[in-house]
């Protein structure tokens, strides 16, 4: 949960009317039954965000998992590859671009990269 709270510090901090923010949320403790609860969707209430649920890890999966992240990533290994599956990652993509321009993790980590990275898009 940590890392959603640094995500929408992140947020309140990006004065950026064309950003869009995408959350996805996976089941990764055991006790990750279903889909988060009210309480946990409201940590990010940004109104740039849409949060969804992915019980199969397809994004993860698309992305390869932890041993394919994105060139560049900055990541604290032991967090990062807890499990089989990207997990706690962010990706910042400049608009128009289908490349990141920024990717970290765990967010609570690089959370200072993203305010940075944020604010120099909205410069360009």
């Amino acid at each position: 949960m940590r890392g959603a709270s640094a995500i929408q510090s992140a947020l309140s901090l990006a004065h950026n009317p064309h950003l869009r923010v995408f959350v996805v949320w996976e089941p990764m403790l055991p006790t990750d039954w279903g889909p988060p609860s009210t309480g946990t969707l409201a940590r990010i209430h940004d109104a740039h965000a849409a949060q969804f649920w992915d019980r199969d890890h397809t994004l993860s999966k698309s992305l390869g998992g932890p041993e394919h992240a994105p060139k560049g990533t900055r990541v604290d290994k032991i967090e990062f590859t807890m499990r089989r599956h990207i997990w706690d990652f962010v990706a910042i993509y400049p608009p128009g671009s289908e490349t990141p321009s920024f990717t970290g993790a765990p967010i609570v980590s690089v959370v200072s990269d993203v305010h940075e990275e944020l604010a120099r898009v909205a410069r360009d």
